[in-house]
């Protein structure tokens, strides 16, 4: 039997009973459990990411397929926690202050929790403040910041500003996203990354993980 793509296909349509029932099947018959994430979940996840981009599917569609995955991976984690130990990079990520929005960050945290990272999500509404205490009591060397709202978007600089005044700035790699935010915006506050999709961030990530570890 074909797991690969009765997985896929069962995350797709948000079928979580089915996702973690192929999956368990899957290892009883000797899939490599990483091989599972890379190449099942995740490609699975970056086609409903596209879909979403290119409004093909509803956000209840995404939920649901995010649902599944996490149920997957669920399954899937007590095979790959060794990895989890020392982790060199340690991500602070959050809402900015007065923005309740979070979808776009959650499906961003489920991407970069299958990469050798340590995640420190700080949830929605998060006063500039708690940002740099995050980054100071945890040693963190990326930040990254999320805005829905054009009236939020100015947090976002006053975080910027403090990191200068901390001395942090060098040490941090800042990434921003949301509705409300751009390449303009991110070149105007002195962010270093903006991308427009999942992927696009994820590929970005990948390519400067070497760069990350240096300010660990």
């Amino acid at each position: 039997m074909d797991y690969c793509e009765k997985i896929k296909k069962s995350m797709v349509d948000g079928d979580d009973d089915s996702v973690v029932k192929y999956i368990k099947k899957s290892l009883l018959a000797g899939y490599d459990p990483k091989y599972i994430l890379k190449n099942i979940l995740m490609d699975a996840l970056g086609l409903i990411a596209r879909k979403e981009e290119k409004n093909e599917c509803l956000i209840p569609e995404v939920l649901l397929a995010i649902n599944a995955f996490k149920s997957g991976y669920e399954v899937i984690k007590p095979y790959l926690e060794e990895k989890e130990k020392n982790c060199d990079i340690i991500i602070i990520m959050g809402t900015v202050h007065g923005d309740i929005h979070d979808l776009g960050k959650n499906v961003i945290k489920i991407f970069l929790e299958t990469l050798d990272v340590k995640i420190i999500d700080l949830g929605i509404n998060v006063p500039a403040e708690t940002f740099i205490e995050a980054i100071e009591n945890n040693n963190a060397n990326i930040l990254m910041m999320s805005s829905l709202l054009t009236t939020t978007m100015s947090e976002m600089k006053k975080v910027m500003i403090m990191l200068d005044e901390k001395n942090l700035r060098k040490k941090v790699h800042v990434f921003i996203g949301g509705a409300s935010v751009g390449e303009s915006f991110k070149q105007k506050i002195g962010a270093d990354c903006y991308t427009e999709s999942v992927i696009d961030l994820l590929d970005y990530f990948k390519k400067n993980m070497d760069k990350f570890k240096e300010n660990s």
